[in-house]
Parts: structure tokens; C-alpha cells; sequence
């Protein structure tokens, strides 16, 4: 089912939580069981509920008026995609526990709030993205309620439910039941045909080839739309990998984030280039042009958490960076008050890890820019908002007190690459020169290159990439052809 549409070539995207973003409006009418929390209180409900349990039932009312109503902000950033975690009702505020496929969330709007946010997106040239969940349903679905839909559901050999990872909320379908299959198909059209362009799939690492073809069949009628796979690990170490006769046009490349924070962080060079070469070298070029990278998303950290807060993880042979639960892991226990409560206590950066994070996450988004694939940036990453995992990841935006040189940043960030997208877009990707401190990789279509120099450190680096065809088109500090800042970078074009 891959897409042969190049509207996807070259752009550049942010991710974001609907609940979390903006409210346009008053206060939504009120649902029982939910609780709606004042926006400027960012202190998530970390705690426990009085049984012990952890539900995510709090809300902070954002809604699709309001990502309608900020689509200039994506615009002078240059952004022109955008990827919305779900948004059909559930449940919870994150909607990964979906109850009607059907019906978009009250609290976030309905379908004609949603085709005006996809025209006027359009209209700026932005694309929006939805993220659909077919794995598992919630526990309170209507399909778990409907005696019809029994049978879309696994279950043990004594006739019990299984669930996600045991997550008592969350019960697994039978992808493999072309009933279901057929029903889901028929979800995909319908974002489609209400002004999605895209979408990404929850989990899609796990859906079979069988299911993936069958929504595949929506592309005959919306050639150029995108499917998107969650990918956690490098999708070729996978007998099904999916990447190769086009059940998924992209993935998302959490290896190559992985290691872009190591190396900005650690210097771990041998873990950038081991897996700059691995995905680049091994996934086809029609993937890796529109492979969608991040430093951060709504299940990791925060990146600027990731480069400069406490317990991250330095072991590339052990997990990823934000892979950190290990000191509250009690044998097969883990102590989730005791996580929640180290992260409550940590959540802000003093002033000095602040002003030190800012200068590794500026090279760490440098990076992200001129990679092969498509950018995502999640939301808060533009004003070095922090916080450690789920929900402290999660927080309401951040619209009063911007940090205003950081979001200059990346608004100088996406300027360049609409500037040289003629290489970004599909240019090949090469490691040049890799160490402990400086990183030199270059984009390159024909006699067109870009070279992009990166020194993670606080002394001046040396370089010597000269030459009078060489002009500079983005840098960080004085950087020049012949020498790095501290915390610097120097990006030259040829052609």
C-alpha cells in the first residue's frame, strides 16, 4: 500500500496532544467521572486514586477549535504537519483506550470541527495526521458492550479476555478476523474522508501483514495518504518488518533518537553512527525520505529532560536513554508511587541544568533538521519545556512565560529547511566525520550538499571544511568552516 504521492517529501512536523494543546471556547459540559483542571496548573495528578489505581481521568479541555485557532503559530514556525495523538471518544484524555471509533471525544469537538481544522490547515499547507488505535479497544467500548463484536476479541483458553500488556483497560483485538479488519478499513475512510491526510498507527509494529493490507485498500480511493507505523526498534531487525513490499510507508525512528541523545549528552559516538548506518544503509530509500524522526514524544521525556536531568540511562547495551525505571523495579514489583513521586520531586530543571539543557537541545534539534526523513517535534520541545515520563510529559502548553529565544530557534531552524529543501527532501545521508565531541554528516543530490558540523562540547573544535564554494547557511554562536564554538554548529551549502 505504499504512498507514491511527494507531498510528504521534505516536511517538517510537530506532534501534539489535543486535551493538551489549546481550548478555544468556554468550559466543555460536564461528563461524570471526569475531572477538568485549571490550565495554568501544570502539576499532573500523579497520585494514585483512593484504590490504589492510576486512570488518567483528568482533563485540561483542549480542543480541535483550539489547534484550528493556532494554525498561524505552526505556520510562522515552520511547521506544515501535523501529527494528533487520538482523538476519538474514550475514556481517558490520551484516547488510547478508544470506546467509539466512530465519534470524536465531546470534550475535543465533532466531525465538522474537524474537517474545518483540515481545510484550514490545508489552506496554510499543512497536513494533518491522526493517530488511530487498532490493537485493543477500552474496556468500556461499546464494541466490548456489543454481543455482535464478541468475537473481535482474543481470548484465553478459558474464554478470558487478554489484555495490552495487562493493562486492565485495554482489551486485544483479533486483527487477524476480516470482520474487524473490514470494520477498521472503514475507520481509516472515515478520517480520511473528513479531511485527514494521514495516518499513523498506533502500535503498528504489532498489526499482521493481513491487517495491514486490508486498510491498505483505502489508498485506491486517497492515493497520497501516509500510513505511519509506531516502531520502537530498528524495523529490519524484524522478520516482519513491514517496510519492504509497503504495508507502511514510514515508521517512526526511535533508534536514531535514541541515539542522537546519547551522543549530544554522552559523546556515544560508535551508537550514532552504528545506528545513522543501520537505517539509512538498510530501509528503503522511499521510506527513509519520509521516516518520521523525534527526540522526544508523549511517551518518552522531555528532550531537554533527557540531555541534562538526573537517572537517565548512559548504557547504550542496556535500553534507551529514557528507559529509567530500573531503581524503582522491586523483582517483578515496580513501584509506581515511589516513580511517580522521584519525577513530582525532579519535574523542574534548576536555572543551571536550564541553561545548559538549551545549548544540547539546539544541537540535538539541529540534527533532527537535517536527517533524512521527516522532523517531528513535540509539542513544548520549541520552548525547552520539561518533564520527566507519562503524565509529566504531558503537561497543559505552555502558552504564558515563553521562552522566546529558544522558540527564535526554531522558527530560524524551520526557515532553513524550507530554504534547502531541494536537499533535505530527498538528499542522501552520509556520516562524514564522528567523535566523542564532533559529529560532521552532509546531505547530498547531485553535485548539491549540504555539510552539517556539530560540537557537543564547551571548547572550541577545530575543523577544516573550507572552500570558496562553500557558503554558510545556518550556524549556532561564530561558527565557521574553520572552527566550532562551544555548544556550536556550522551547516554549509555547496550549489
Amino acid at each position: 500500500m505504499s504512498t507514491n504521492s511527494n507531498i510528504w517529501l521534505g516536511r517538517t512536523a510537530y506532534q501534539l496532544m489535543p486535551d493538551r494543546f489549546y481550548r478555544k471556547g468556554g468550559v466543555p459540559e460536564h461528563i461524570n467521572g471526569r475531572k477538568l483542571k485549571n490550565w495554568d496548573d501544570r502539576m499532573p495528578d500523579w497520585q494514585p486514586d483512593y484504590d490504589g489505581e492510576y486512570r488518567n481521568l483528568y482533563y485540561y479541555g483542549g480542543n480541535l477549535k483550539g489547534i484550528e485557532a493556532k494554525l498561524e503559530y505552526f505556520h510562522d514556525l515552520g511547521f506544515d504537519m501535523i501529527y494528533m495523538t487520538p482523538i476519538n471518544q474514550s475514556v481517558s484524555y490520551h484516547h488510547y483506550d478508544v470506546g467509539n471509533h466512530f465519534m470524536i471525544d465531546p470534550w475535543l469537538g465533532n466531525w465538522s470541527d474537524f474537517r474545518n481544522l483540515c481545510e484550514s490547515a490545508k489552506k496554510l499547507g499543512i497536513l494533518i495526521v491522526v493517530d488511530l488505535v487498532f490493537n485493543h479497544t477500552g474496556i468500556n467500548s461499546i464494541y466490548l458492550q456489543n454481543p455482535k463484536c464478541q468475537k473481535w476479541y482474543k481470548r484465553t483458553k478459558d474464554g478470558k479476555l487478554v489484555f495490552w500488556w495487562n493493562f486492565k483497560e485495554m482489551p486485544e483485538c483479533d486483527t487477524m478476523l476480516k470482520e474487524y479488519q473490514d470494520e477498521m478499513t472503514r475507520v481509516a475512510e472515515k478520517h480520511l474522508e473528513n479531511g485527514a491526510s494521514g495516518i499513523r498507527l498506533d502500535l503498528g509494529e504489532n498489526l499482521p501483514r493481513e491487517f495491514l493490507y486490508a486498510i491498505g485498500r483505502v489508498k485506491a480511493q486517497f492515493p497520497d495518504t501516509i500510513f505511519i507505523g509506531e516502531m520502537w526498534g530498528i524495523a529490519t531487525d524484524r522478520e516482519d518488518s513491514k517496510i519492504f513490499d509497503g504495508q507502511l510507508d514510514s515508521v517512526m525512528n526511535y533508534p536514531l533518537a535514541d541515539a542522537i541523545l546519547r551522543w549530544v549528552r554522552y559523546g556515544r559516538d560508535g551508537h550514532l553512527s552504528y545506528n545513522f548506518n543501520r537505517v539509512y544503509g538498510e530501509y528503503p530509500k522511499t521510506v527513509s525520505n519520509i521516516l518520521l524522526n523525534n527526540i522526544g514524544t508523549h511517551d518518552t521525556p522531555m528532550p531537554i529532560t533527557m540531555l541534562v536531568g538526573d537517572k537517565m540511562n548512559p548504557d547504550v547495551f542496556n535500553k534507551r536513554i529514557w528507559d529509567i525505571e530500573a531503581p524503582w523495579l522491586k523483582g517483578e514489583r515496580f513501584d509506581t508511587y515511589e516513580f511517580r513521586r522521584y519525577e513530582a520531586e525532579h519535574d523542574r530543571l534548576t536555572e543551571e541544568q536550564y541553561v545548559h539543557g538549551k545549548k544540547l537541545l539546539k544541537l540535538a534539534l539541529v540534527i533532527l533538521y537535517n536527517i533524512p526523513g521527516i522532523p517531528c517535534v513535540y509539542q513544548g520541545t520549541e520552548l525547552a519545556d520539561a518533564g520527566y515520563k507519562d503524565p509529566f510529559n504531558r503537561k497543559p502548553y505552555l502558552w504564558k512565560n515563553q521562552d522566546e529565544e529558544m522558540k527564535s530557534f526554531v522558527r530560524e531552524l524551520g526557515k532553513y529547511r524550507k530554504e534547502n529543501s531541494d536537499i533535505l527532501s530527498t538528499g542522501e545521508g552520509n556520516i562524514s566525520i564522528i567523535t566523542e565531541k564532533v559529529f560532521i554528516f552532509e546531505r547530498k543530490v547531485n553535485e548539491k550538499r549540504l555539510i552539517i558540523a556539530v560540537n557537543r562540547t564547551a571548547e572550541e573544535q577545530w575543523i577544516n571544511l573550507h572552500s570558496n564554494e562553500r557558503k554558510t547557511v545556518f550556524r549556532i554562536g561564530n561558527s565557521s568552516m574553520e572552527k566550532l564554538m562551544p555548544y556550536g554548529c556550522v551547516i554549509l551549502r555547496e550549489n
